[in-house]
Order: structure tokens, then sequence, then C-alpha cells
């Protein structure tokens, strides 16, 4: 291989769908040896997997986020299985449906060319106040991460997948999102082995292919590796010679390949001058770096930090060798030679197949947790509590106003017999309406909260769209109110207040089905917190 081919190899590079986008511009510096999805239609990524393969010398590791499933959350198909948050699959405690959801990622990935997935997440979630972790990670307790994590790598090793052990040396314990700054992991030394040490060296005792080193400080152990660092000379995870040499390779024996978070993060750009962290993050431990931000640029300061000696010839050899054997290892270069990279288009019969989409029913089953039921609310009867207000609380911004999963919640209550209407279709108390007329109009609140956990926001907490919380919880002490969560469990922390509380975990059309076969006393409710969902807090218990 020329040094060019190998710079190649080094790099992981974005692909998108939309219009006037052309795949192979990903091609135009340099033969990337490893492409990520962004999330579209299965049709679109098998005829990408197609032609970028076909351009490829050597096969490329393509690569995308399964953590929900086929579909859902932060990357997959549109089109796939949304089987639920990790937090859901957790919430079954369960390690069987952790398996399922591997086979549903590897099966429907695998379909369209996909041969890597980012995950499984062993974050573990300390900080209720972390706006990224929260549903995106298997909860706070570290034997029920590896008993999760390891059946997600066992179904994904046995369909082929190479899997992503991530975000070392660990989120959650910030409040701070490391797409937005360098966040750290203040544990001390002990305690970071006692937990999050624990969950890595299981899942590397496991034999984990790949590790993600993020844009995360921890400054414990980089001191524990080398005692005379600054403070100022501290580096995030994906930058640092001490986590990723002293403690993954040295200490942990990791030997698989390292892969850094995504370049353009700002825990990443504001390090350090980026001419400098792109050779640097290869000389000190990473061996692909996630995405370029201008990739003639990036190449470019790969081949001048090998002329300057930012990047020796044998750590640039050594990274090139890690992603070879990765290849080699997932049986890439056969599949090459027997053009099998991407599967016939029949295989795309798995997406979406009745024992997936039954799958997602059982999960949905066996998660969605009952976290308090003070005023005996619970099952739903239509003949007593007719009047139904619904009020959505969301982040997002669906075009019709109200989400799909929302609308169907909306109609199966209907279908039970209770009369439905939206918040903004009724009076509030005020000067020409009283609570007494509430009482009258209304039997029953119910809360469909979904604050999405995405990168790129602050916090995840309820923000009320009205003057003075209107849509709060406020007349709690007069009309009985029932609040669900289908995504953030630490809800509890701005509703206290309210007496009748249910974690559902995902939102999705399988999990709004069961959640009313719950609340009409047709099926128990089965899940068992992965978190505390009262946040540690003396008033969300009462």
């Amino acid at each position: 291989m020329t040094t060019h081919e190998k710079i190649g190899q080094l790099i992981c590079e974005i692909l998108w769908d939309k219009p006037g986008y052309d795949p192979l511009s990903v091609m135009e510096h340099i033969k990337p040896g490893a492409v990520m999805y962004r999330p579209f239609k299965a049709a679109r990524m098998r005829e990408f997997s197609i032609l970028l393969q076909e351009k490829s010398k050597i096969p490329l590791l393509v690569a995308c986020n399964l953590e929900r499933g086929g579909s859902g959350g932060n990357g997959g198909m549109e089109d796939g299985t949304y089987i639920a948050s990790p937090m859901g699959v957790a919430a079954t405690d369960n390690e069987e449906m952790a398996y399922k959801l591997g086979e549903v990622c590897a099966a429907e990935g695998a379909s369209v060319g996909i041969n890597w997935t980012f995950e499984p997440i062993i974050d573990i979630d300390m900080n209720p106040e972390n706006p990224i972790t929260n549903v995106r990670t298997y909860g706070s307790d570290c034997d029920r991460i590896i008993r999760m994590a390891r059946n997600y790598s066992k179904a994904c090793r046995e369909h082929g997948m190479a899997t992503t052990i991530k975000h070392f040396p660990g989120d959650g314990v910030d409040y701070r999102d490391q797409h937005l700054l360098c966040s750290v992991n203040d544990l001390s030394s002990d305690d970071w082995f006692a937990t999050y040490g624990k969950v890595y060296q299981a899942m590397i005792d496991d034999g984990a292919l790949t590790l993600m080193s993020a844009h995360i400080k921890q400054p414990s152990l980089s001191r524990l590796v080398n005692p005379a660092i600054k403070d100022e000379d501290i580096l995030p995870g994906s930058l640092s010679r001490e986590l990723m040499q002293g403690i993954l390779r040295e200490r942990m024996h990791f030997n698989g390949l390292i892969c850094s978070d995504a370049t353009q993060m700002v825990g990443f750009t504001s390090a350090m001058e980026r001419r400098k962290a792109i050779p640097l993050a290869i000389e000190h431990g990473v061996d692909m770096l996630i995405f370029t931000l201008n990739q003639q640029e990036d190449v470019e300061a790969l081949e001048e930090g090998l002329k300057t000696g930012l990047i020796t010839e044998s750590r640039l050899n050594a990274a090139c060798a890690r992603i070879l054997a990765l290849k080699q290892h997932l049986g890439l270069f056969k599949k090459q030679k027997e053009q099998t990279l991407v599967p016939v288009q029949k295989a795309m019969d798995v997406i979406r197949c009745q024992k997936h989409l039954g799958w997602a029913l059982e999960c949905a089953d066996k998660a969605i947790t009952l976290v308090k039921n003070k005023e005996n609310l619970l099952p739903l009867d239509s003949r007593k509590m007719k009047k139904v207000t619904l009020i959505q609380a969301t982040n997002e911004k669906p075009a019709e106003g109200y989400l799909e999963e929302a609308k169907l919640f909306k109609a199966l209550l209907e279908k039970e017999g209770f009369t439905v209407r939206w918040f903004e279709d009724v009076p509030h108390p005020g000067p020409n309406y009283s609570v007494r007329e509430l009482k009258e109009d209304t039997d029953l609140f119910i809360y469909y909260a979904n604050f999405k956990v995405s990168s790129n926001q602050t916090t995840i907490r309820i923000v009320w769209s009205d003057f003075l919380g209107d849509c709060s919880p406020k007349f709690v002490r007069d009309v009985p109110t029932l609040f669900v969560s289908f995504s953030n469990p630490y809800h509890l922390v701005d509703v206290p207040m309210v007496k009748t509380y249910i974690n559902a975990y995902t939102s999705n059309e399988p999990t709004v089905r069961m959640l009313v076969e719950k609340l009409m006393g047709r099926s128990q409710f089965k899940g068992t917190s992965p978190v505390d969902p009262f946040a540690n807090l003396w008033d969300a218990r009462l």
C-alpha cells in the first residue's frame, strides 16, 4: 500500500441522502477505509453500498448507529424495525431481549451492506441532568449494562456485524454534552475502575472488536498514567495518549480498533488546532478518524504530520494493520472476491418482517414501567372517567402540530370509549373560565411526554410552551392526572406533584399500543427501572 492509501484507511466518512448529494464525493481526495450512514431509506443505503464498494480497491467498513433496531433514535434506516431505546430494552431486565435487539440491528443492517454498528453504548447514566446519555444507555447499574451489552454484541457477532463499545472514558457523569464542549468524567480513578472500568473490562474480555474514544476528559486516569501532567494539558479521550495507550492498551489490554467520535464535534475542534489535532489523534492512539471536516485539508494535515513527525511511520502502520485485520476478521476480502459484500435484494425482506415487529411488541410489553400509582387511578375506566384532556409535551416539531404516535394514542383511547380533546382545544382556568367548570368538563388529564434525546442540546428537561405553565399539571389536586414519558425517565424532576407516572422509554407504535393495553388493565406492568426515576429527589416519591 502507498502512504496515500494508508492515510485513506484511517478515515471514515459520513453519508447523507440529500437532494443533489453525490455519495462518491467521499472519495474526492482519498479512498476512505470506512463510511457511515446517517438515517435514510433502506433501498438507497443498499444502492450507495453497492456503488461505493465497487469503487473501492480495499473493501469498506460500512457503519451505522444501530442502537434501537433497524430504525429509530440516532441512526438506522428510516423504514427499518424500531424495537426500543436501549433503556427500554434494559427495563425488561431480560438479556434475551438485548440479544433480539442485536439480531434485528445486525440482520436488517446487513441486508443493505452495513457491517459495523457503533453500538453498544456502555455509558453509565449516573447524572439525570445529562442531555445525551439518558435512554441511549442501558441505565445506571453496571451489572445490568454488562448483561445487555454482552447479549447485543453476541447477536451481532453471530450475524457477522462488528460492534463498537462507547463512549470511552465514559459519558453520563457530567451534565454537559460532549458534542458542544469537552465534557468531563470526574470520578476518582478508584471509582472509575469500579464502575466504567468494570464495564469496559467486561466487554474487552468478551471480545469487543472496536472502541470509540470520545471527546471526554478523565483527569484522575490521566494523572494516574502521567503524574506530572498539568491540568491544562489533560486531553479528551479522542486525543489522549494517557487514556488510549496508558489505560486501554497497557492496563486493560485492549487490542482492537480504536476510532474517534466525530471530529466535527466541539469537544474535538476546541481541544487544539485542527492541523495538529488530526495527526496527533492518530499518534496518541486513534486508529480511525470518524469524519473529516474538509477532506482535502484533513488529508493534508495527516500527510504533513508524517513529514514533521507528529505521526510516526510505526503508528500509521499499526493503525492500518488493525483496520485491515478487522476487515479480514469480518470476511470482507473474501466477500469482495465473491461479490457478496452487499447481499442480494431479497435479503431486504427481513426489514420489518413479522418476527421483528413481534419482538418490538414483546419488548414494549416487558419494558413499560409503572413508577407511581398513588391514587389508584389504574386501570382506567371510560365509564367513570370519560372526558380526557390530552397534553403533548415534546421538544420535537411535528409538521402537523402533533406527533404521529400521540395521534395514535388519542385514537386508541377514543376506541376504548373515552372522549379525548387536545389541551389546545379546551378553555383554561382564568377570568372567563373557572376551576369548577374545568372539573365538570375534564375527568382526567393525560400527558404524552416525548423529550427526545439528541446531540447539540443542553437539556431535556420539560419546557412548558405557554405563560405560567398553563399546560403543566397545576391542577392535580382538582383533576386526576396521568403522566407518561416516552423518552426521558426523569420527568418527575419537573412534575413531582403527579401521583400517577409511567416510563415507557420509547415513542413508537408498539409502545403506544402496549401502553393502552396496560392502562385498560388487560396487561400487567412488567418493567423494572434501569435508573432511579426519582433522581434522588425526596418530593418526587410522594
